[in-house]
C-alpha cells in the first residue's frame, strides 16, 4: 500500500468517527434506561464495540471503492458515502 492510499484510509477513518461523535459526546440519559425494551436487547456495554466495528467497515468500504475507481469513477457512490 502506498502512502497516498495510506492517508486515504485514515481520512475515511476520520470521517466516519467524525460522524459517530456526536453520538459519542451525547449520550442518552435515564430516559433510555426507564424505556421498556424487549427481552432479546443486548446489553448496554456491547453498543460500543459493535458501532466501533460498523464504522470502521463503513469507512474500509468507502476506502476500497476510492481506491478501486477513484473519486471521478465513484462520484455517485461516494457523494451517498458522504451524505
Amino acid at each position: 500500500m502506498d502512502i497516498a492510499s495510506l492517508v486515504m484510509l485514515v481520512g475515511f477513518v476520520a470521517a466516519c468517527f467524525l460522524a459517530a461523535l456526536p453520538g459519542a459526546v451525547f449520550r442518552p440519559g435515564e430516559w433510555y434506561e426507564r424505556l421498556a425494551k424487549p427481552s432479546w436487547c443486548p446489553p448496554n456495554w456491547l453498543f460500543a464495540p459493535v458501532w466501533t466495528v460498523l464504522y470502521l467497515t463503513i469507512a474500509v468500504s468507502g476506502w476500497l471503492v476510492w481506491r478501486g475507481v477513484g473519486f471521478s469513477g465513484a462520484t455517485l457512490a461516494l457523494t451517498i458515502f458522504a451524505l
